[in-house]
C-alpha cells in the first residue's frame, strides 16, 4: 500500500516540478529578492564573491558562535571535499536544509516519472554517508552526513545502514561493520560517487562470495554524481549485469543544484525552487561582476561557470563548476570540469568531459576497466611536451602501449583544440600512461587525511605535483 502511495506521490510532485520549469525565471527573481532579505547590509551585489570573502566569518562562528554570515540561524557547516584546495566550510540553514531535502523529493520524482512500474519504495536504499562533529552547537561534516544526521526519523527505516554506522569517521571501521548490514538488506537504489561505490560492491562481494545481483536482486538505479561515471561504465555493467539504471545528480556543499532530465539523456537541469539563484560568467580569463548572465542569455554550445548565491548566506559566488549548455525550454546542461583542474599548457584546454568521453568511447573497441586516474603536463626544455596519465586500472587492457596511441586518437576526436595541438606532433607528442598499484588513490587520500566517500583527486592538474606524490606511494 505505502509503495502505491509514494509512486503516486512522486508522480504529481514530478508534474509540478513541470511547471516549475516554464516559470523558471519568475521563480529565480522572486527568489532573489527573498536572498537578498536575509543577508546583512554589508553584503555587497556588485561583485562576485569566492571563500575566502566568508573565511573570516566562518572561523568566528566556530569559535564563538557569532553569525555574521546571514541573518538567518546557522544550525551546520558543510565540509567540501577540497578536491582542488584545503577544505571550507559552507553555511546551513534551516530553510536551506531543507530545500535540500525537497531537491531530493524531486530527484525521486523525476526518476519515477520516467518509471512509472519502479519498485524502489518497496525496500530499502543506500547512499554513501561521511561524517560529522559538533562545535558550539553546530553540526559540522559532509553534506552527505548533514543530510543522515537531520533526517526526519521517518525515513529512516528506508535506509541502510543505521546512521550511527553509516556516519561513522574511520572509513575502514565503517566498511567493516556496514557490509554484513547491508549484505543482509533489501537494497533497491544507491545513491554516490562511482569510485567510492565500487569499493563497497568489491567488499561486498568478497564478504558473501556472491554476485551484487544475487545479493540485492531487487537493485534497480544508481543515482549517481560527483564525478562522471563514463570511466567506470564498464565495471558498473558488468557488476549489474547490465541490469540496473542510472541517473545523475549535481549535488554538492553549496546545494542541491541540478539532477537528470529523463531517461534517453544523462543532461541535468537547473532546479528552480530549492533556495539557490543561479549565474553564469563565459569561461575567460578574470571574468567580472559585469559579464555576468542568466539562464535566458546563455548559448547553446558554450562553457559557463556556475555562480550562485543562496539563502544560507552565499552572494554571488563562484563555484569553480563549468557547465555546457546543450538546449533551451528548459536548460539542459552537463557539468563539463573545474575552472583550477583543466590542462591548458599547449593551448589544448583538456577538461575533464574530454578525458571521461575518450575513455568511455575507448571501452568499446578494447577490453579495461579504470579505478581512477590522474592527468599532468610534462614540458620539455624546448616548450614542447606530453600528457602523462598515471591510471589505477581494476582490469588493464592488455597492450599498455596500444592503449596509450588508442586513447590519444579519442582525446584528438572529442576536442579540436588537442587535435590541433598534437598535429604532426610539433607541440605534444603521444600521451604516456604509468600504470599504478591498486589501491594507490585510495593511499594517497589518506596520506592526506581525506579518506572520506566525498573526497576525490582532481583528475586533470597543471603541474605534476599530485602525480609526485603518487610515484612516492608507488
Amino acid at each position: 500500500m505505502l509503495h502505491w502511495f509514494l509512486r503516486y506521490y512522486f508522480l504529481r510532485r514530478a508534474n509540478s516540478l513541470e511547471s516549475d520549469l516554464v516559470n523558471y525565471s519568475r521563480i529565480q527573481d522572486r527568489l532573489g529578492n527573498r536572498i537578498k532579505r536575509n543577508q546583512f547590509q554589508n553584503n555587497e551585489d556588485d561583485r562576485l564573491s569566492i571563500y575566502e570573502d566568508i573565511e573570516a566569518s566562518v572561523a568566528l562562528l566556530r569559535k564563538t558562535g557569532k553569525n555574521l554570515i546571514t541573518r538567518k540561524s546557522i544550525i551546520a557547516l558543510a565540509k567540501s571535499s577540497g578536491t582542488t584546495s584545503t577544505s571550507k566550510y559552507l553555511p546551513i540553514t534551516k530553510d536551506f536544509l531543507n530545500a535540500n531535502f525537497e531537491a531530493g523529493k524531486d530527484l525521486l520524482a523525476m526518476y519515477t516519472k520516467a518509471y512509472p512500474d519502479t519498485k524502489i519504495f518497496s525496500g530499502q536504499n543506500f547512499s554513501l554517508t561521511g561524517s560529522y562533529t559538533i562545535e558550539n552547537k553546530i553540526v559540522i561534516g559532509d553534506i552527505s552526513a548533514l543530510f543522515t544526521f537531520f533526517l526526519k526519523p521517518w525515513y529512516r527505516p528506508f535506509r541502510a545502514p543505521d546512521m550511527h554506522t553509516a556516519t561513522i569517521g574511520d572509513w575502514d571501521q565503517k566498511l567493516d561493520l556496514m557490509i554484513p548490514i547491508l549484505a543482509n538488506a533489501d537494497i533497491r537504489w544507491i545513491a554516490g560517487a562511482p569510485s567510492w561505490m565500487k569499493v563497497v560492491l568489491d567488499a561486498l562481494e568478497c564478504y558473501k562470495g556472491m554476485t551484487i545481483m544475487e545479493i540485492w536482486p531487487n537493485l534497480e538505479v544508481f543515482f549517481y554524481g560527483g564525478m562522471d561515471i563514463a570511466p567506470f561504465q564498464n565495471y558498473f555493467d558488468e557488476k549489474f549485469s547490465n541490469k540496473v539504471r542510472y541517473w545523475q545528480t549535481y549535488n554538492a556543499s553549496e546545494g542541491f543544484f541540478g539532477i537528470q532530465y529523463d531517461k534517453n539523456s544523462s543532461s541535468l537541469f537547473l532546479l528552480p525552487n530549492v533556495n539557490v539563484q543561479h549565474f553564469f560568467l563565459p569561461h575567460i580569463d578574470n571574468p567580472t561582476i559585469d559579464q555576468i548572465r542568466t539562464a535566458d542569455q546563455l548559448e547553446i554550445g558554450e562553457k559557463y561557470e556556475l555562480v550562485i548565491s543562496n539563502t544560507a548566506g552565499l552572494n554571488k559566488y563562484r563555484m569553480g563548476d563549468l557547465i555546457l549548455v546543450e538546449s533551451q525550454n528548459p536548460m539542459r546542461f552537463q557539468v563539463v570540469g573545474r575552472t583550477k583542474s583543466y590542462i591548458n599548457t599547449f593551448g589544448e584546454e583538456l577538461m575533464v568531459h574530454n578525458t571521461e568521453t575518450a575513455i568511455f568511447n575507448l571501452q568499446s573497441k578494447i577490453e579495461f576497466q579504470i579505478t581512477d586516474y590522474s592527468v599532468a603536463p610534462v614540458v620539455d626544455t624546448s616548450g614542447s611536451g606530453y600528457h602523462r596519465w598515471f591510471i589505477e586500472f581494476a582490469k588493464p587492457p592488455n597492450d599498455i602501449r596500444l592503449f596509450e596511441k588508442l586513447l590519444d586518437a579519442e582525446l584528438s576526436n572529442v576536442n579540436s583544440d588537442y587535435k590541433a595541438k598534437r598535429d604532426k606532433s610539433l607541440v605534444m607528442q603521444c600521451l604516456s600512461v604509468k600504470s599504478l598499484p591498486k589501491s594507490s588513490f585510495e593511499n594517497y587520500l589518506a596520506m592526506n587525511n581525506r579518506k572520506t566517500v566525498q573526497a576525490k583527486i582532481p583528475k586533470l592538474w597543471k603541474d605534476t605535483e599530485i602525480q609526485d606524490q603518487l610515484l612516492k606511494l608507488s
